[in-house]
């Protein structure tokens, strides 16, 4: 058996402490219940770091995997790695790497299904809750427009609870091209605005659809608003000038899953 690392001037502590802030290699995976979901979304993992004395713990089907390499480390160096304000128990002290699916823009058409659009979104915690909200609303994919933040971010796959390794997300800079090629697929575009616009009930149901969600304080540009078929409003008091984003999303999404 390996000797297990307990040192952070190991090299394998160092690149690990870096891939958990890194937009390039892999996916950073934190404690037992991430690891499940990735393993149930089927995502390839490269690399478990994890206790000696947990390793009897971990799923069987990672320990006979011949691509997946065990690398031993305390505890104590695995809790530092970890980005949560809390660093879980003794039983969730495990980090995995995985490799990145490759999704792009047809997998999301193949679908058939519903889109959502998101317009440089900042916060990973609204992103990742977008995320789960679409899996539990059967959407297609998510496109990802402008400087939004990184969809593998550690944050946003927390907030996910996982959904993130399975919903693709794509990112994309061109807006124009984008918007010739889903209008040719008859998707209606779905604009939603805190002031104005149709109650989420009255807008015809039986079409695919594209929801746009602009940047949480300053909502969609001009130029997306003006391209779009239908705008939402959602009725709410006005002592609030809007809802949070994510809780707008799962409004809206949920309004046309029940139909």
């Amino acid at each position: 058996m390996l000797p297990e690392i307990s040192s952070k001037e190991n090299h394998n502590y160092k690149r690990l402490k870096k891939t958990a802030t890194d937009k390039e290699t892999s996916i950073f995976i934190e404690g037992r219940k991430l690891l499940e979901e990735a393993l149930k979304a089927n995502l390839r993992i490269k690399e478990i770091f994890v206790d000696k004395d947990s390793y009897s713990s971990l799923p069987e089907e990672l320990k006979n995997k011949n691509d997946c390499q065990v690398i031993f480390m305390s505890n104590l160096l695995i809790g530092s790695t970890f980005t949560t304000e809390n660093v879980p128990d003794k039983n969730d002290l495990i980090v995995a790497l995985a490799e990145k699916p490759e999704w792009n823009f047809d997998d999301i058409l193949k679908s058939g299904k519903d889109i959502v659009l998101l317009e440089n979104i900042q916060d990973p915690g609204n992103l990742g809750s977008v995320i789960r909200s679409s899996a539990g609303f059967n959407i297609g994919g998510i496109i990802l427009l402008s400087e939004s933040v990184y969809s593998f971010n550690t944050k946003v796959i927390r907030a996910s609870a996982g959904a993130a390794f399975s919903m693709p997300v794509v990112s994309i800079d061109d807006f124009n091209n984008f918007y010739k090629t889903i209008k040719s697929k008859n998707y209606t575009f779905v604009s939603t605005s805190s002031k104005t616009g149709t109650e989420p009930d009255k807008i015809t149901k039986n079409l695919p659809h594209v929801f746009m969600f602009g940047n949480e304080g300053r909502g969609l540009t001009d130029g997306l608003l003006q391209a779009s078929d239908k705008c939402i409003r959602i009725p709410h008091l006005p002592k609030i000038e809007s809802l949070n984003l994510s809780v707008a999303v799962s409004i809206v999404l949920w309004e046309f899953y029940r139909e």
